[in-house]
């Protein structure tokens, strides 16, 4: 492992997204997410992507020049075409039109098509909480690596399901999880940290247990959460995510660009019922609450949130590790572009 600081992390990134075109206020915003991703804890979605997103920038997956722009809206809703541009810039219009119709009119739903891959969606219903407003997030992944509950092979994409509502102090509530067993990039950062996975994740092939992180490659699938649970949750994404917006669905049989992802924000403003700061005061008694309930032995009793917020505190201070694999990666893409990766 190598580690590094988050500084250091946000310097390379913007400097590789800068040199393969965007603006420096696009690739600030994107490398943010990133960044934000590793320090919380999420590998799978972190600083991983620079190589992965500069890949599609050069085929073309990726527009480094596109704006999203409003093409259908009300007072309290609105369709945004992506037109391909970084997922980020999309996934933050949409958050910021959400918030500012919630805010006017209390209530609104904002989708978006066209889209390209968001990164941790927990990022944008976060956003939106900061500022007072409640907001919760579905998502569909248009590249098919996971079965339907009883299945045999892939059907849709892990589909994440993100909600967060403002609370009294920190961390706010977040609940943010993608509708698989676990989301297809743990795969991938434990193929570079030459770890195996859980035999409960994938199925092979063959449709067998498998403990592979490179499952995905040879034909195998990934497992929907919670058996016909999460498959119910999985449907409602795809159903909201993709079809309500005109977004490439698991069932498509086109395949590019890779991992579209098809968006819808609903976002409620506490003003319309009980107050912000009524419910603010009272979701943060009630969570506390929570955590000070008696737990098992050797146990902790936590909310939604609170895991990322620890993480991100010890990794602000001693800095992110890297897989020796992905810093490899890293570097060497920073080479082809001259971009110094230097630990400084």
């Amino acid at each position: 492992m190598v580690r590094v600081k988050a500084e250091r992390l946000r310097e390379i990134g913007e400097a590789i997204f800068t040199a393969l075109g965007l603006s420096e206020e696009a690739a600030s915003f994107l490398v943010e997410t990133l960044v934000e991703a590793s320090l919380t804890g999420h590998d799978s979605h972190g600083i991983q992507y620079y190589t992965r997103y500069a890949e599609r920038i050069r085929e073309g997956y990726i527009k480094v020049d596109a704006q999203p722009r409003v093409v259908k809206e009300t007072p309290t809703t609105a369709l945004v075409d992506g037109a391909w541009a970084p997922g980020q810039i999309t996934a933050r219009k949409v958050t910021r039109l959400a918030v500012e119709k919630a805010k006017q009119h209390m209530v609104s739903a904002v989708g978006a098509y066209n889209c390209n891959h968001i990164g941790r969606i927990g990022y944008y219903t976060q956003m939106a909480s900061g500022q007072g407003v409640i907001a919760e997030l579905f998502v569909n992944v248009g590249h098919p690596i996971v079965s339907a509950h009883n299945g045999f092979g892939p059907l849709f994409g892990t589909n994440p399901f993100s909600l967060s509502v403002p609370t009294e102090g920190a961390p706010p509530f977040l609940v943010d999880y993608a509708t698989s067993m676990v989301a297809a990039g743990k795969l991938s950062f434990a193929a570079s940290k030459g770890a195996r996975i859980p035999t409960h994740w994938a199925r092979d092939a063959e449709g067998q247990e498998t403990d592979d992180p490179e499952v995905l490659g040879k034909g195998g699938w990934l497992l929907p959460f919670g058996s016909y649970k999460g498959y119910g949750l999985q449907l409602c994404c795809e159903l909201l995510g993709a079809v309500l917006t005109g977004s490439r669905t698991g069932i498509d049989p086109r395949q590019e660009p890779p991992s579209s992802n098809g968006v819808l924000m609903v976002a409620l403003n506490p003003e319309a019922f009980v107050g912000l700061q009524p419910f603010k005061e009272a979701a943060g008694a009630l969570l506390d609450h929570v955590k000070s309930s008696p737990s098992l032995p050797g146990r902790e009793v936590l909310v939604p949130g609170m895991p990322e917020a620890r993480v991100k505190e010890e990794r602000l201070r001693l800095g992110v590790e890297v897989p020796e694999t992905t810093w490899r990666a890293i570097t060497g893409l920073c080479g082809e572009l001259g971009v110094d990766a230097t630990l400084k």
